[in-house]
C-alpha cells in the first residue's frame, strides 16, 4: 500500500489524477454521495456514526459472522485469565490465613511484588472477608472492564478489516485495498476457516504445555503459533495471505502505538481542565473524545495508507464531527463487557462511514481539489 497517498475526496484511496479509479466519485449509498456542508451537519454526522455503524452491520448480509471468531476467542482468553486470577485470589486468602508469603511459592518478579503489596496494605485480608459471590463479582468486573476490552479490540481488528472491505465493495463496486495490495486470490472464507482451526489448535497446544510442562505461559506462547506455520506449509497461498495480514497488522499496530502516545500526551496536557468550574469537564470530554477518535479510526486510515501526518491533518480539519464520534464511542465503551462488544465493531464501521462521508479535499493538492465536481457527488 502506498504511503502518503493523495486521497480521493470520496473514498479516500490514492487518486493522484482528476478521476478516481476506485469509486469514480460515486457510491451506492446515497448518504455518502450527499455533499457535506457546515459544522452543524458535521456534528450530526459524528453523533450518528456509531449507531449507523451498528445499523450497517445488522443490515448488511454476510458480515455478522465475521464477529463470531473474535468474540469466541476473546471469551476463551477471558475465561483463562479469570481462572488464573481467581487462583491468585485464593492463594492470597490462604497466605492471609497462615500469615506466610512463602506459602505461595512465587518466584521473584512483578507478580510477587504485587501480591506482597496487597498483603502489606491489608487488601488481601479485606478480600478474604468478602463472601464468595461478592468476590467473584468484584474480580470478574475488573477483568471485564480492562482485560476483555483490550483483548477483544486487538483480536477483532483483522475481522473488522474484512467487514470494511465488504462494505466498500458494496458501496464502490470493488474492494480498493485488496485490489491494490492483496497478494493472493485465495477465498476469504478459506482463510478464516484455516485461521480459526490454527487458532484452536494453538490454544490447545498452549493449554497442554502450560499444564503438563514447566515452561510457563510466556515460554509456551511461541510454540502455540506452530499450527499457523504448519497451515502455511500445507497451503502456500494461505501462507502468502497470512504473511500479508501480519505485515498490514504490524504496520497498523505501529501507527496505533504512535496515535496512542499522542492521545496520552493530549490527556496529560489538558488534564487540569477538569478542575475548571462549569466548562472544565465538558472541555476535557471533548479533548478525550478527539483522542478516542484517533485510535478508533486506525483500520480505515490504514486501509488507505494514510501517514500519521495525513491522519492528523484530516482530524484537525474535521475536529467537530470526529470529536462527537469519539465521545459517543467512549460512552458506549464504558459499559462492562457488553459495551466493547457493541462499540468496537459499531465504531469501526461507523468510523469508516464517517471518513467517507467527510470531504477530503483538504488532503489533496490545490490544483486537484476541483477535479471532482459537486455534481459528481450528488448524482
Amino acid at each position: 500500500m502506498k504511503i502518503n497517498a493523495t486521497p480521493c475526496r470520496l473514498c479516500g484511496y490514492d487518486a493522484p489524477g482528476a478521476d478516481c479509479p476506485h469509486c469514480r466519485h460515486q457510491s451506492s449509498d446515497r448518504s455518502l454521495n450527499d455533499e457535506h456542508i457546515g459544522w452543524v451537519q458535521g456534528l450530526v454526522d459524528g453523533l450518528r456514526a456509531v449507531p449507523n455503524g451498528l445499523y450497517l452491520i445488522g443490515s448488511t448480509r454476510g458480515v455478522k459472522r465475521f464477529l463470531i471468531p473474535p468474540v469466541l476467542l476473546t471469551s476463551i482468553i477471558f475465561m483463562v485469565i479469570f481462572w488464573w486470577m481467581m487462583g491468585m485470589v485464593e492463594l492470597m486468602v490462604q497466605a492471609v490465613e497462615v500469615e506466610d508469603i512463602s506459602s505461595l511459592g512465587l518466584d521473584d518478579g512483578w507478580v510477587k511484588v504485587v501480591v506482597v503489596w496487597f498483603l502489606e496494605k491489608g487488601i488481601a485480608g479485606a478480600i478474604a472477608k468478602v463472601s464468595g459471590i461478592l468476590l467473584w463479582l468484584m474480580v470478574s468486573s475488573v477483568i471485564a472492564l480492562y482485560t476483555f476490552s483490550i483483548v477483544y479490540e486487538a483480536l477483532a481488528g483483522p475481522f473488522l478489516d474484512e467487514i470494511q472491505g465488504r462494505l466498500e465493495e458494496k458501496w464502490f463496486g470493488t474492494n480498493p485495498r485488496d485490489a491494490l495490495d492483496r497478494p493472493t486470490t485465495i477465498p476469504v472464507r478459506q482463510c478464516i476457516l484455516m485461521s480459526c482451526m490454527a487458532a484452536g489448535a494453538g490454544i490447545l497446544v498452549l493449554c497442554l504445555l502450560y499444564f503438563i510442562t514447566d515452561l510457563g505461559f510466556w515460554w509456551s506462547l511461541p510454540l502455540a503459533l506452530l499450527p499457523f506455520v504448519v497451515a502455511s506449509v500445507i497451503d502456500p497461498e494461505y501462507g502468502k495471505w497470512l504473511g500479508w495480514v501480519a505485515r498490514v497488522e504490524g504496520h497498523t499496530l505501529w501507527i496505533s502505538i504512535k496515535a496512542s502516545l499522542i492521545v496520552v500526551v493530549l490527556l496529560v496536557i489538558f488534564f487540569p481542565l477538569k478542575f475548571l468550574p462549569v466548562i472544565g469537564f465538558p472541555l476535557f470530554m471533548a479533548i478525550a473524545g478527539f483522542g478516542t477518535a484517533i485510535t478508533l479510526l486506525d483500520i480505515p486510515f490504514s486501509r488507505r495508507g494514510w501517514s500519521m501526518t495525513t491522519r492528523m491533518q484530516f482530524m484537525v480539519h474535521n475536529v467537530v464531527p470526529l470529536t462527537a464520534f469519539g465521545i459517543v464511542s467512549s460512552l458506549v465503551f464504558l459499559v462492562p463487557v457488553i459495551g466493547p462488544i457493541v462499540m468496537v465493531p459499531a465504531a469501526s464501521i461507523g468510523g469508516l462511514w464517517l471518513i467517507i462521508r467527510l470531504n477530503k479535499d483538504s488532503l489533496r493538492p490545490k490544483e486537484l481539489r476541483k477535479a471532482a465536481s459537486a455534481g459528481a457527488r450528488s448524482s
